[in-house]
């Protein structure tokens, strides 16, 4: 399923005075009195990221020291508009009542829309089908970020989550917050339900193909799966095997690039993982990937900083849905993420390794 992200969509309520409400207008300016009542109009949603307008029809205005007031929202008020926006999405924020009394010469209505937040564009997950042959038999991790999901609201705290479906016979199948686990018992390829849900509940399903191939005894070429609260890796620390290229993929990793001299390092301050792919000259490839965790705010006595960045080995775990971190958040004004090639920055920096 993917869906259109709605960026740049404008929002503007007008409110439609006729019929009625209009033939009343003449006895309420006769009287030359101030009359006010009551009136319940429609539902207004705060566009993701955008700025929504209440507007009042033509000759009348907006009486500002009457509007209400919105947790979480800003809202500015001139004699033509109501300006509402919000900073972030809240799910938990529910449908709120606003006064907005608006005024045609001395008629006054006490007008009160039903405010909501217009939910985000829902979450997208551009790698369908892993481009790494997995020998049956092993046990292999899938760093998250090599789907490349974007998402708008995906944290922790608001539910977020990724979920692995029920495999074809003989796979198996986990998922924890830094990587999905694969096995195989036969070869093939192997179509496997992948779910993702962001904070707004809104949940999309894709099929991930993997092909998983005949074991052909001890790799001579492999790389590592770490989790690390450091901020810089030597990546060739994190491979073996002869004449090893290591490839980085920044279209699959959040918040660790690579440098020209050979290292990873932080880019951000959230959640981090960079997919890199090892390859040597026969062409053999394997995937490692690099996990930044917070490093401790307060070394354990007798151990500085540098001892306390421990390095350790990312743990497979066979849970059906674990929290969704390892997100890409668009940009603001972004409209539809770039089409993800995995293998576009591989097959450049491959083209001086000889074919076996």
């Amino acid at each position: 399923m993917s869906s259109k992200p709605r960026w740049r969509r404008a929002a503007l309520v007008v409110l439609a005075l006729a019929g009625v409400l209009f033939t009343a207008l003449p006895a309420a300016a006769e009287s030359g009195g101030e009359e006010e009542e009551e009136w319940s109009d429609g539902a207004v949603e705060i566009t993701y990221r955008e700025a929504t307008e209440i507007r009042p029809g033509e000759g009348w205005r907006i009486v500002c020291e009457g509007v209400g007031t919105l947790p979480g929202v800003t809202i500015t008020c001139s004699d033509d508009s109501v300006t509402l926006a919000a900073e972030k999405y809240d799910p938990k924020w529910g449908t709120n009542p606003l006064r907005v009394p608006q005024a045609f010469g001395d008629r006054v209505l006490d007008l009160t829309y039903r405010v909501r937040f217009e939910p985000p564009p829902a979450p997208e997950i551009a790698v369908t089908r892993l481009d790494e042959p997995i020998p049956v038999g092993e046990q292999f991790l899938v760093p998250i970020s090599a789907l490349a999901i974007t998402c708008a609201v995906c944290s922790e705290e608001g539910g977020a989550k990724i979920e692995a479906g029920t495999p074809p016979p003989g796979v198996a199948v986990g998922v924890t917050d830094t990587h999905l686990v694969l096995r195989a018992s036969a070869p093939g390829d192997a179509v496997i339900p992948i779910a993702v849900t962001d904070d707004a509940g809104q949940k999309v399903d894709v099929e991930l193909t993997a092909s998983f191939v005949p074991a052909s005894g001890p790799a001579p070429l492999g790389a590592l799966h770490i989790v690390s609260p450091a901020d810089t890796w030597e990546l060739a620390d994190l491979v073996w095997g002869d004449d090893v290229l290591v490839v980085c993929s920044p279209t699959q990793s959040i918040g660790i690039g690579c440098t020209d001299d050979g290292r990873a390092e932080r880019t951000g301050t959230g959640p981090a993982q960079l997919l890199f792919r090892a390859v040597d000259a026969d062409g053999r490839m394997a995937w490692g990937s690099i996990t930044a965790t917070a490093p401790s705010e307060t070394p354990a006595d007798g151990v500085d900083a540098e001892q306390d960045a421990v390095v350790t080995l990312a743990a497979p775990a066979w849970k059906t849905s674990a929290p969704l971190v390892q997100i890409i958040v668009p940009a603001d004004g972004a409209q539809e993420p770039e089409a993800t090639t995995p293998l576009a920055d591989l097959a450049k920096q491959l083209e001086g390794i000889p074919a076996s």
